[in-house]
């Protein structure tokens, strides 16, 4: 049996009454980068222990030592983060937390081609289709929301299908090379003062960036007994080690890594997905680590428990504010407002 640690609140009342002051002052700046206006100093709180991309919504991450921050998401050489997504005969998006066995699918990435693995299956592989190729074409739907993609062809289909459906047909793979912004609109829910419309991603979620401290994980490992829990099981791009406290990034508005400046969108609520054994592609049959987040991470403001339901927070959504280059070992600093 674990040791069950004192209950530690999401979101503290003052904090979340700060934020809305700072926000409003955010929102009356119309510079670029106004976040300099209400940052008057920076402060070390932990460092970058570990970066992920994972090209593949749903899929394998890859771990890197480096990566640009784009306002899309991070890259690497021809690494981009959710640049690929496969989806339905209805031209729906496919993830993981329909079909686990997602999260195996390993790729990596040279010049154009491109090459999926996983378990207990022949590897394939796939050129990127050229933009160039008008016939290719598509347009896919992530959450009701139409994108315009790529198609990458029949054979990488077959595979996803066979890997996923045990038969022919049934998946397809869509891509999609970073424009310079997404074209996709996120909409807030109540409560959500800090996202705006322009900080989507591609295929992620929501936002491009998710950060997660090892501290907020290893007391959550304490609290949940019979399975081992960490940071990848939460799929952060970006996992930071060092802080005082577990949770302390709930607080953070501002963050500087590197070269990159980062902005709070949200406390990152959490679906099933994080229930699935990274390494295996098995979901916990007591849905753990969900359960217990449920018992002390549900959102404590009243508007945004109304909007989220029973959707425990793990982690935080950002946004870019800088772009730059970040690497593991940076320190990373939190703005003080």
């Amino acid at each position: 049996m674990k040791p069950k640690l004192e209950m530690i609140s999401a979101v503290g009342i003052g904090a979340a009454f700060l934020g809305a002051v700072v926000y409003k002052l955010y929102r009356k700046s119309k510079e670029e980068k106004n976040f300099r206006k209400l940052v008057k100093g920076w402060k070390a709180c932990g460092v970058v222990s570990q970066l992920h991309i994972f090209p593949l919504k749903s899929g394998h991450g890859i771990p890197v030592e480096e990566a640009y921050a784009q306002k899309i998401g991070l890259v690497n050489g021809e690494l981009q983060d959710r640049s690929f997504m496969a989806y339905n005969e209805n031209n729906n998006f496919l993830f993981g937390r329909i079909h686990p066995k997602m999260v195996l699918i390993k790729i990596s990435v040279s010049g154009n081609k491109v090459e999926f693995t996983a378990p207990n299956c022949e590897s394939i592989t796939f050129p990127i289709p050229s933009q160039s190729e008008t016939e290719k074409q598509i347009k896919v739907r992530i959450f009701g929301e139409e994108v315009a993609a790529f198609d990458c062809g029949d054979q990488v289909a077959q595979w996803l299908s066979q890997y996923i459906f045990q038969k022919d047909s049934g998946a397809r793979l869509a891509h999609l090379s970073y424009p310079k912004v997404s074209p996709r609109v996120l909409k807030s829910k109540p409560g959500q003062n800090w996202l705006k419309p322009t900080d989507a991603g591609l295929f992620s979620n929501a936002t491009p960036f998710h950060l997660l401290s090892v501290e907020s994980a290893n007391d959550l490992n304490s609290r949940v007994d019979g399975v081992e829990i960490s940071t990848l099981n939460f799929r952060p791009t970006i996992t930071v080690s060092g802080c005082q406290r577990p949770y302390e990034e709930d607080d953070w508005r501002f963050v500087r890594i590197g070269e990159a400046v980062f902005r709070y969108v949200k406390g990152t609520e959490r679906c099933i997905l994080p229930t699935i054994d990274p390494a295996t592609g098995i979901k916990d049959p007591n849905q753990e680590p969900l359960r217990t987040l449920r018992k002390y991470r549900l959102a404590e403001d009243p508007v945004l428990r109304k909007a989220m339901g029973e959707s425990p927070l793990m982690g935080i959504s950002l946004a870019l504010e800088q772009a730059g280059r970040i690497r593991i070992g940076d320190v990373v600093y939190v703005g003080q407002l």
